[in-house]
């Protein structure tokens, strides 16, 4: 399954939801939708983040690693104010000690115009005037769990099925689309 593990996704035929998430103005944007989560007991997620401003946005660029043992590696926070998100795409998962973790990356215009994007540290994204929509998807079958990736060097997220999905008659039951 491991060798597989991108098709893992294929077997996520029941369990699916998907709802609207409104971010309220002053909020960030880590802590409004970890507590949602957490309220409605979603482990991993996708979240499609719909353009709105933000009071401050902290975010980070990748550039190629100068000494070659990574593909890319971050350069210092971008700190900008008073920004314009265009929109954002997130993952929901376990980071690799199991805690909850939101990787996202995002285009937003600056209050001087200037177009820029990149990671986005959603614990500083304070969402501004009229809030912010995200619109999600989350499966009970597939889980998003950090792990090393041999060809970056970095800890990314890869879909695996559900640690309640884990036995053979499970699984069986997944491919077949039934509940359990």
């Amino acid at each position: 399954m491991q060798r597989l593990s991108s098709r893992v996704l294929s077997l996520a035929q029941h369990g699916q939801r998907n709802w609207v998430l409104d971010v309220p103005e002053g909020a960030s944007i880590w802590e409004w939708v970890a507590t949602a989560f957490m309220q409605h007991d979603i482990q991993s997620a996708h979240l499609d983040i719909m353009g709105g401003r933000l009071l401050s946005a902290i975010f980070y660029t990748g550039y190629p690693d100068p000494a070659g043992k990574r593909i890319a590696q971050y350069g210092a926070p971008n700190h900008v104010g008073n920004a314009t998100l265009i929109s954002a795409m997130g993952i929901y998962g376990k980071d690799k000690g199991a805690q909850p973790m939101l990787h996202c990356h995002g285009c937003l215009v600056t209050g001087s115009g200037l177009t820029q994007g990149g990671h986005l540290d959603t614990a500083q994204c304070i969402v501004g005037r009229d809030g912010l929509r995200i619109y999600v998807t989350a499966t009970s079958d597939i889980e998003f769990v950090a792990r090393l990736d041999a060809t970056s060097g970095m800890y990314v997220f890869h879909p695996q099925l559900a640690a309640h999905m884990d036995g053979n008659a499970d699984r069986a039951a997944v491919a077949a689309g039934q509940e359990r």
